[in-house]
């Protein structure tokens, strides 16, 4: 009996050996199969069609294209500004291209009297971040392309309180509301000279105004002998406002609603009193007078202080392109680029 347990022991041992081996053997082609499939996932993410390598060549590519994007975008943001700053365009929803292949007209070949204009003054302070509305006043070749402000663009005061102060102003009205006109075409694009309605028109070659400060230097002669100092040696009168009068009723641009100053003087004188005075315009279109001082034939004096209203005349670039509006009204007013 012991024999029999002991040969059957060592056969189970044997099995159990056996069946240990047989175990290890099948995990390990489990393993194998399991590491074959791992491998063909793996090279399938990192090398198929939506693998890592495709999908971070396509994020690469991209990315280069976002950048592109972004560049041109950032190009064309600058020319725009590049633009408005220079005075080619316009900072209004509507775009001012002036590429150099594209053919505008000018001005010069369309404007008619009395049509609108946007004047880019080149002050932001002023208007429409520097735009105004302008009308055309001359295009021709005596007095070349002129616009003058369809409303007064600031308030001017000439006069005084004393005699003394009363008749420097005066004297030098017309070089006073000259320069304040020339400050809106110092720093436009478009302009070559600036002047105040009233005074000379006319043009050089050059486009600036020949003699726009003209004056006719006294003695005033007055019908009657002043015995006031200085009273004879004030500045005549003069006719030059008489040619942007024809000019503006012609246009029917005359009227704004408001009084404005002409760069024009006017003498005034009889047997009691002489007035000395500088020329404007009334509200409805007509002309008047201030009397910034006059004198009495017994010898007193008396003096006055005036605010009116400034209305620019530019002398424009003949180059000037129109790139949008026809010139029929405020609303279409001409647009200009260069």
């Amino acid at each position: 009996m012991k024999k029999n347990l002991k040969s059957k022991s060592k056969y189970e041992l044997l099995s159990k050996k056996t069946n240990s081996k047989g175990i290890t053997l099948i995990a390990l082609i489990i393993t194998i199969i399991v590491l074959l499939i791992l491998a063909g996932v793996t090279i399938n993410l990192t090398l198929g069609e939506n693998g890592i390598f495709r999908t971070a060549e396509m994020a690469g590519k991209n990315y280069m294209d976002a950048q592109d994007r972004e560049l041109a975008g950032l190009a064309d943001f600058e020319n725009t500004i590049n633009n408005i700053i220079g005075g080619t365009g316009s900072s209004s929803s509507t775009d001012t291209p002036d590429a150099p292949d594209t053919n505008y007209e000018t001005l010069a070949s369309i404007a008619q009297p009395g049509d609108y204009v946007k004047y880019d003054t080149g002050i932001i302070s002023v208007g429409n971040n520097g735009i105004v509305t302008f009308r055309v006043l001359y295009n021709d070749d005596t007095y070349g392309l002129q616009i003058i402000s369809d409303k007064s663009i600031e308030q001017v005061t000439l006069g005084g309180d004393t005699w003394e102060t009363a008749i420097d102003s005066y004297n030098n009205a017309i070089v006073t509301l000259n320069q304040k006109a020339e400050y809106y075409a110092e720093s436009s694009p478009y302009a070559l000279d600036g002047r105040c309605v009233g005074s000379v028109p006319t043009i050089g070659e050059d486009g600036t105004f020949n003699a726009k400060n003209t004056e006719n230097a006294g003695p005033v002669e007055l019908q009657f002998t002043s015995t006031v100092e200085g009273a004879n040696a004030m500045k005549d009168a003069d006719t030059n406002y008489t040619t942007d009068d024809t000019a503006m009723r012609a246009a029917n641009i005359m009227t704004t609603g408001e009084y404005y100053w002409l760069a024009s003087r006017f003498v005034d004188s009889d047997s009691s009193n002489c007035y000395f005075r500088v020329r404007g315009v009334y509200t409805r279109g007509s002309l008047y007078y201030d009397s910034l001082c006059y004198v009495r034939s017994a010898g007193s004096t008396n003096s006055g202080s005036y605010v009116r209203g400034l209305r620019p005349c530019i002398s424009l670039k003949s180059d000037i392109k129109v790139v949008a509006g026809d010139g029929s009204s405020e609303e279409t007013a001409y647009e200009l680029g260069i």
